[in-house]
């Protein structure tokens, strides 16, 4: 099968997919806006040019697109993220096409004007179906114009062989407790990007609160953004600089390792959908302390599978993470569900096959 990949290259969303379809030995070719920042598994074409405006900037690559449609004459073609993709796959008139949302597009992009609005109705009605990773999502695309028979819903998943609790610190059934024991120091990581929509300005204050409570932990922040700075500042603040890694961004191959070394996820998104980050720490038998939304709440089951803390509220967070420091049983037993969970319902591999059929499925349909 010839697939025409329109999406942004430097991402690592972008490029799991090329890898993983790829790999499944169909003939992937990605159309950009941005070019990639290293060598890349399938060829590549960067078009259109860069315009103050974003939009402007969309429209000049749609002659590239119907350009490469026509040499390369793809079965189908995936466009990921509505805004400039999904507009682009319906300017260039590519057909078929399939639709792959990654959450904020239709959670807050498609909402900001009633231009938005309007270019995420065309888009959800040209496409031949839509691909979102919760219910959350599906709710969203059905409200802003998507035919309901033509969305389909499930996470991306996780690849759960590299995502597992092996090594030091590993879950294992029958042990007592993930990591340290109760009452010793609780290791806790962050993953999120630092920009407001993650918020971690509460989380840095959920660990001035911690420390004053006496509660002993040492916390990571693998994550860059515009408040970086501002973070490290608080944290002096805050007085837990010394108890706070800021490990800006972290490869891929990396991300394993980091979550088998820490035994609290924390993710305090304002707005989100399936966060393949939450997937990850559950993967690795981590406890979940996350904000308490919809998106979340589609994986956290309160007290089953983690703890849900109200959105920008500081001390419940606090609150929480004490909790797990005191309780290594239960935190535990929360890593276990958690783990059993994505397996269950959120293995990449599986999605990839599903997406796999769907996609052979509407290019026999031509």
């Amino acid at each position: 099968m010839r697939i025409l990949l329109l999406g942004h290259a430097p991402s690592i969303h972008t490029r799991r997919w090329a890898e993983a379809l790829s790999g499944r030995g169909h003939d992937v070719r990605l159309v950009t806006l941005v070019p990639p920042v290293d060598s890349y598994p399938i060829p590549v074409q960067v078009a259109g040019r860069p315009l103050p405006v974003r939009a402007l900037g969309t429209l000049t690559a749609r002659g590239a697109v119907r350009t490469e449609a026509r040499a390369f004459r793809p079965d189908v073609t995936v466009a990921h993220f509505l805004p400039n993709y999904g507009w682009l796959a319906h300017l260039a008139g590519v057909r078929p096409w399939v639709l792959v949302c990654w959450g904020s597009d239709l959670l807050l992009n498609a909402r900001r004007t009633p231009f938005h609005r309007f270019r995420a109705r065309q888009v959800l009605r040209s496409a031949s179906w839509t691909h979102v990773d919760a219910e959350v999502l599906a709710e969203a695309a059905v409200d802003l114009g998507a035919p309901a028979d033509r969305v389909w819903t499930r996470a991306w998943g996780s690849d759960t062989e590299a995502f597992r609790p092996d090594g030091a610190g590993a879950v294992v059934e029958g042990s007592d407790a993930r990591g340290p024991a109760s009452g010793e120091r609780l290791r806790i990581l962050w993953t999120r990007m630092l920009e407001p929509v993650y918020d971690p300005t509460t989380f840095v204050r959920a660990l001035g609160h911690l420390r004053r409570r006496g509660v002993d932990f040492e916390a990571t922040m693998a994550g860059d953004g515009p408040l970086r700075n501002a973070m490290e500042s608080l944290a002096g603040d805050e007085g837990v600089a010394d108890r706070i890694r800021f490990a800006g961004w972290v490869s891929a191959d990396r991300l394993p390792a980091l979550y088998r070394r820490h035994d609290v996820y924390v993710s305090l998104s304002l707005s989100d959908s399936t966060s393949q980050s939450l997937l990850e720490a559950m993967g690795t038998g981590l406890a979940p302390v996350v904000s308490d939304i919809a998106g979340n709440r589609e994986w956290v089951l309160h007290r089953e599978r983690g703890l849900l803390v109200t959105v920008e509220d500081d001390v419940a967070v606090a609150c929480a993470l004490e909790e797990l420091a005191r309780d290594g049983g239960a935190r535990h037993a929360m890593g276990l569900r958690a783990r059993a969970e994505v397996e269950a319902r959120a293995r990449f591999r599986d999605t990839v096959l599903e997406i796999e059929a769907r996609l052979l499925a509407l290019a026999g349909s031509r």
